[in-house]
């Protein structure tokens, strides 16, 4: 899990150099600036569901079998945090254009021992240049499965 982590990481660092890269030599471009802000979006859905999956394996294997719970706050639409046994284990602030907002059911979501979630539905993540595009992850009930859906 970690190489897979590390990986999409470099990914999505690598695409974001890209864009904004493009966006650099061309601001006047209103295609490739669209282009950048949806490769903002899709960045910070992939490192989501990548600290969602971590929280998972985490949880599966760790020895100590500490219990990691991603937090989302009403109040801050910017950030999110994972708790490991009721201490701030990480905390992640997402860019000011993008706000992250979830289904009642899964603002305190965690694995237990087997692998599954305590809670199911999905995570909706927009970019406040892109009005007509969002992400949505999806986690699955039983096998705790994250799925990224672009709209």
């Amino acid at each position: 899990l970690h190489k897979e982590y590390r990986r999409q990481r470099q990914m999505c660092i690598r695409d974001r150099c890209l864009g904004l890269a493009a966006v650099m030599l061309y601001p006047g471009s209103k295609t490739l600036q669209r282009q950048y802000y949806r490769q903002q979006l899709r960045y910070t859905a992939y490192l989501l569901a990548a600290d969602i999956r971590q929280m998972q394996q985490q949880t599966l294997f760790q020895p100590e079998n500490y219990m990691y719970t991603l937090k989302v706050s009403d109040k801050d639409k910017h950030s999110y945090r994972i708790e490991r046994a009721h201490k701030i284990w990480k905390r992640v602030r997402l860019d000011a254009d993008i706000s992250l907002t979830c289904e009642k059911a899964i603002k305190n979501l965690s694995y237990n021992e087997n692998g599954n979630p305590t809670a199911i539905g999905g995570y909706r993540l927009e970019h406040r240049q892109l009005p007509d595009m969002y992400c949505r992850l999806t986690v699955q009930p039983v096998t705790g499965r994250v799925t990224v859906y672009e709209k």
